[in-house]
Formats: structure tokens, C-alpha cells, sequence
């Protein structure tokens, strides 16, 4: 969850916001989206070190582990053609990612990530180029994800053109005016994860909260980016319950640990996330030309 941060197309509630910003007139390229993140790179060690603290698990090692991994490594034997050529294709995707419009690097191209993202498409299923057929593409795709992607932008869109948005940010601008600004990312920030006790996808909620959240900024009088980025990412470190977050389901489902255990560690680690924005990313974006408290500066990426 935490590295799904730093990578823009890793973790779907990114496109969501991102998608909302550049209708703003605010782009934000792949690698000035990596740089904005990287430092949520820094909390996965704090977390690490909290849950390993709680459960005990300093010294325990897991006999023939590593002997495992590479008998499997072994048995897969040499990389085949095909192999290769997916491996090249995801490389130059990831370069095309990289060199888009404000590339920091050189920039190759003004494509959207979408457009490139659909370039690779037409080549992996180039007939001929690889083994596999459509069926078993087919077979083994998430097609749900495709579909709640594509209606939780809709949603975005939906609830700022109809003036939702705006109509529930009124609302929650009672809540915190005239307060200074970390502590209306404090209560921004708690209330968010009220709010997603009982949600399970990170998806739907960033779509629900992102349009409210940047609709809110002017009239907190703060960056509407920076207090979206901040009060959104805090939101994706939703550990209260297993439900709240589908990577946590999955892990509830090997039975190694109840709802307590879950429970006991989680809200520490929402804690720390809290503070982490705060005192981290918060000063971080104000580096980088976004500090939240100042909503006149310059948009500092190339439009």
C-alpha cells in the first residue's frame, strides 16, 4: 500500500486525483509524481518496525526459505523468447511513462499515460509476437477492475459537475474554518478514516473524497493539490478493520490473525500515516512549490 504511493499508474486512486488536477489546468507527469511521493518510501520502515515491535517476530526466521526460492527460480530455467520480448515491452512503456510532456529527462513525446498504456496493449497482443492466446488473457484478467476504474472517475466527474462536491464541502468548511493548517489536515485527516470504517475499496473512497477534499482548499484558503494529496494518501492507510482495504482481506483470509490482532496494530499505523503527512509530506510539497498553506504559489510543473 505504501509503495502503491510513490508509482503513479500502481494504485488506482492516483489516476483518480491526477485526473482531477489536470482538469484544474494542474499536470502532474509520471516522474514529478514519483518525486512529489518518494518520501511515503520512508514510512514503509516505520511501519515495518511497529508491526515486528507488536507481534514479536525479531529473530524469527522461516526454515529453508531462501533454499526454496531458489530451487523454484531454478526449475523455471532459461528466460524464453517470448519472455524477453514481454520484458522489453514493459521497459519501453515504462521509459515512454517516463519521457512524457514536462519529462524532467528529455521529453520524447506529449502522449497521455492512457494513450501509452493502450500502445502497449496493441503490441502484447500482436498475433504471433506471443504463446499465449486470448483465452487464456481472458481467463485471467480482473475485468471488474477495468469497470470500477472506469466508474470512479465517472463518479469524480459526476459529483463535480453537478455541484455535489461543492455542496458537501460547504458542509465540512463549518467543521474546520479558521483553524491553522495542520490542524485541519489533523481533523481532515481522522475524520477520513471514520469515514472509511466500513468502505473496502480505496477506489471508491478517493472517489467520493478527492472532488469534496479539493473542492473544500479555497475556501480553507489552502492549496487545493497539497491538501487533497495529503488528506487522500492518508486515507489509503486504512488499517482499523480488514475489510477496509482488498490487500488486507486477502491477508485476513490465510486465518493467521483475528480482527483484534488486525485492529491493534492498524491504528498505530494510522497514526503514524497521520503524522507522517504532517511533518513529513507536508513540508515536502512546500520544497517542491506546494505548500499547502499558501494557495497563490505557482503551479511548479510544466503544463
Amino acid at each position: 500500500m505504501i509503495c502503491g504511493v510513490f508509482i503513479m499508474t500502481a494504485h488506482l486512486p492516483n489516476l483518480i486525483m491526477v485526473d482531477i488536477f489536470s482538469k484544474a489546468g494542474k499536470t502532474i507527469g509520471y516522474l514529478d509524481w514519483a518525486l512529489m511521493q518518494f518520501p511515503y518510501l520512508g514510512m514503509f520502515v516505520l511501519t515495518q518496525w511497529w508491526v515486528r515491535y507488536h507481534f514479536k517476530t525479531k529473530g524469527i526466521e522461516i526454515a529453508g526459505g531462501h533454499s526454496k526460492i531458489q530451487k523454484m527460480h531454478k526449475d523455471l530455467g532459461p528466460m524464453s523468447r517470448g519472455e524477453w520480448t514481454l520484458l522489453l515491452l514493459f521497459a519501453a512503456i515504462a521509459l515512454l511513462f517516463a519521457m512524457g510532456k514536462g519529462s524532467p529527462i528529455y521529453q520524447l513525446h506529449s502522449l497521455q499515460l492512457g494513450i501509452i498504456g493502450l500502445i502497449g496493449m496493441l503490441v502484447l497482443f500482436t498475433p504471433g509476437l506471443f504463446p499465449f492466446k486470448w483465452k487464456e488473457v481472458q481467463d485471467r484478467t480482473m475485468w471488474g477492475t477495468f469497470l470500477l476504474l472506469g466508474g470512479a472517475i465517472t463518479m469524480t466527474a459526476a459529483m463535480s459537475k453537478s455541484g455535489l462536491a461543492a455542496f458537501l464541502a460547504d458542509i465540512a468548511h463549518g467543521w474546520v474554518v479558521g483553524q491553522p493548517w495542520w490542524m485541519v489536515l489533523l481533523t481532515l485527516m481522522l475524520a477520513t478514516h471514520v469515514i472509511r470504517i466500513g468502505m473496502l475499496s480505496n477506489v471508491a473512497a478517493i472517489a467520493m473524497l478527492a472532488p469534496i477534499i479539493f473542492a473544500l482548499a479555497p475556501r480553507l484558503d489552502l492549496h487545493d493539490v497539497a491538501l487533497t494529496l495529503l488528506v487522500c494518501d492518508t486515507d489509503t492507510y486504512a488499517y482499523l478493520l480488514p475489510t477496509q482495504i482488498t490487500a488486507a482481506v486477502i491477508a485476513y483470509g490465510s486465518e493467521t490473525f483475528s480482527t483484534e490482532d488486525y485492529a491493534k496494530a492498524g491504528w498505530v499505523c494510522i497514526l503514524i500515516a497521520v503524522a507522517y503527512g504532517i511533518l513529513i509530506m507536508a513540508p515536502w510539497y512546500a520544497i517542491l512549490g506546494m505548500p499547502v498553506w499558501d494557495p497563490s504559489a505557482p503551479w511548479p510543473f510544466a503544463k
